[in-house]
């Protein structure tokens, strides 16, 4: 708006220069016309032809008369129209008129001056007209508002230009530092291994990048300091408990309590040690599973089962711990390969669900099942799910722990009928990130 705003002003100002212009001029030449105008009794002396020479060619565009009592006594050779004072503005003696814009002439100047001479001892009032056609005024005019429009274009341009690139050097930083964040949310290390923000920013933006930074470094030496200390309080329980285990003089029934205590501790410090931190890197989701899956192949190759596995698609990735994710998806297929028979199927598909895309892991195994009064305890939180048989042991305590800390669901689907068709599904949904 500020561009067509300053044009249309600058065109206004120029026109109106113009008919300034255009009335001095026609002025100056009223005033030639005055000079060399004498009259003597009741006759008029005028040459034939005036010292300008505009007014003494057909077509020139200028014409001039001279009016006294309403009748045209002189009118210059340019002349190509039939004057009518009557219908022309009349001014008063001494006075002049500019007009651009006249019903009875249009498309023309007209500029009138009303001066008195004497004659036979009286004034009389004689009235000059000059008139100028507005087309060359028009085409003038036409040449310098195309000419403005030219260079306003182009002026346009550089602005825009200039702006676009002040614009860039703000947004740029800004878009880096979003990429730069995008990458720490999903843990994407820089070249220097180290998960932070790097690059040269405005000094208004360094704040931030360091201050991100100083977060990222205080929550992973807050984390490894915390996984530390636990590791060393597991190593401190761990030959006490080991001692009392192994002194015979301890009772059969005080071992039970204490190898309850074992279990206790480490399923507490298991518990404790998991949890995804701020920022986690994207795995392979499909090469992990496949990866515990080679590993229960060696465990139970004995039991001889076949482990099945159907990934839609392959490749996924996810944001996610990996020790967190061997914790969670191991103890579901070891439990799985514990309770088979003889086949134990992994799949993992895309599904939709409330409009929002989730992917399922399940994991099925073709064995006795689980009783419905167990599979309410495994999904309700604060039951012990280390009581039931049938090898699904501590390690769900843990699994159900990971799942409400990455924000996904577990589904426990199982049939102890003894038909062929009896085993159970645990299925893991994970929401999209």
């Amino acid at each position: 708006m500020l561009l067509p705003s300053l044009a249309f002003t600058v065109s206004t100002a120029f026109k109106d220069s113009l008919l300034k212009a255009k009335q001095t001029e026609l002025e100056s030449m009223a005033y030639a016309l005055i000079a060399t105008f004498e009259i003597d009794g009741s006759q008029i002396n005028m040459p034939f032809n005036v010292f300008d020479d505009r007014l003494n060619m057909p077509q020139s565009g200028y014409q001039a008369f001279i009016v006294l009592n309403q009748t045209v006594v002189w009118q210059s050779t340019s002349s190509t129209l039939q004057p009518t004072p009557l219908t022309y503005p009349s001014a008063k003696t001494g006075e002049q008129i500019f007009a651009d814009e006249l019903t009875s002439l249009p498309d023309t100047f007209l500029f009138t001056f009303t001066a008195e001479f004497e004659s036979e001892n009286q004034f009389i009032p004689i009235k000059f007209y000059l008139l100028e056609d507005q087309g060359a005024f028009h085409r003038e005019l036409a040449t310098f508002n195309q000419s403005l429009f030219r260079n306003g274009v182009w002026v346009a341009l550089l602005i825009s230009g200039l702006l676009l690139l002040s614009l860039l050097s703000v947004v740029s930083p800004v878009k880096h530092l979003v990429s730069q964040l995008s990458k720490a949310a999903k843990g994407t290390p820089n070249q220097d291994g180290v998960v932070s923000l790097s690059g040269a920013y405005p000094k208004e933006l360094n704040a931030v990048k360091d201050s991100v930074n100083a977060l990222l470094i205080s929550e992973s030496q807050q984390r490894t300091r915390f996984k530390h200390a636990l590791q060393d309080l597991a190593h401190s329980l761990k030959t006490p408990l080991s001692v009392l285990q192994g002194d015979e003089a301890i009772s059969e029934s005080s071992k039970a309590p204490i190898l309850q205590i074992d279990q206790i501790i480490q399923r507490q410090l298991s518990r404790s040690v998991l949890g995804k931190a701020g920022w986690q890197q994207h795995i392979d989701v499909c090469e992990l599973l496949q990866k515990i899956i080679d590993s229960m192949h060696k465990i139970y190759r004995d039991k001889g089962l076949r482990i099945n596995f159907r990934a839609i698609p392959a490749g996924f990735m996810y944001p996610i711990d990996t020790t967190d994710a061997y914790e969670l998806f191991g103890n579901i297929l070891d439990n799985a390969c514990k309770a088979a028979r003889s086949e134990v199927t992994v799949t993992l598909q895309a599904d939709s669900r409330t409009n929002s895309q989730v992917h399922i892991i399940s994991i099925s195994d073709d064995g006795p099942g689980i009783p419905e009064a167990m599979q309410s305890d495994m999904l309700t939180r604060g039951k012990r799910l280390d009581t039931y048989h049938q090898g699904h042991g501590i390690g769900l305590a843990t699994v159900s722990d990971l799942v409400e800390m990455y924000g996904a669901t577990l589904e426990v689907h199982s049939s102890t009928s003894d038909k062929k068709s009896s085993g159970t599904t645990i299925s893991v949904c994970l929401p999209n990130k």
